[in-house]
This record gives structure tokens, sequence and C-alpha cells, in this order.
């Protein structure tokens, strides 16, 4: 007779695919401090990983990319390592702001919106 381990519990994943989406990840993850290709993937899955799914393989791709946008650089004392640049840190600010106003209309609306009564939700008649 076999036995299986009892499972988890997940907690569901958002895959991250969208281009502006992983964008906006690897930049809010070089808020703090330069990192590596491979501290980016793990400042990732620490501080996001149990709610979204960013595949390593896009990781790489986006830094350059960045670069390329002038949003990072490399840093000079270590090429390896990454930094935002004031325009990369700027266009961060103006990201998260988007992502806040983006979750604040979609939680009003999945609440059931708060403001105004039904029968001003509907459409107006013509009379």
């Amino acid at each position: 007779m076999t036995t299986t381990a009892p499972r988890r519990a997940s907690v569901p994943r958002a895959r991250i695919r969208d281009r502006g989406q992983v964008d906006a990840l690897v930049l809010a993850a070089l808020a703090d401090a330069p990192l590596r290709q491979e501290e980016v993937a793990d400042t990732l899955r620490r501080r996001v990983g149990d709610t979204l799914d960013v595949p390593y393989s896009r990781i790489v791709p986006t830094l350059h990319r960045l670069a390329r946008n002038r949003l990072v650089v490399r840093s000079s004392r270590d090429p390896r390592r990454y930094r935002l640049t004031e325009v990369g840190t700027r266009s961060l600010t103006a990201r998260r702001r988007a992502a806040d106003a983006f979750a604040s209309g979609l939680h009003g609306l999945a609440d059931g919106g708060e403001e105004g009564s039904d029968s001003e939700r509907r459409a107006p008649s013509r009379g």
C-alpha cells in the first residue's frame, strides 16, 4: 500500500508574462541597491514569490532592455551589478502610481462600487 504525502495548501500564483509588469518588478527590485542578475531573481522570489511567478529566463533580457532604454545602468565598480538611473527611478514612481490607481479601481468595481445608489448606476431613461 502506498501513501502520498499530504498536499500543502497552495497559494494562488499569478504568472507574469506582460513585459511592462516584468519591467516594473525588476525596477522595484533594484530600488534599494544595485544588484546582480541572480540577486534580482532572489529578491523577487523572496518578496513576491508566493503570489507572483516571474521566470528567471525573463530577468536577464529585461535588464538588458532596461539598460538600452537608460532606466538602469551597470555599476562602474562591478559591471555585473545593475542600478536604477534617475530616469528609472522616475519611471518606477510613475508605474507605482499607475498600479495603485489600477488596484484601487479594480477593488472599487469588485466590491460593488460603493459610491452612489443602485439607481444612480443604471442607465438614464430616455423620455
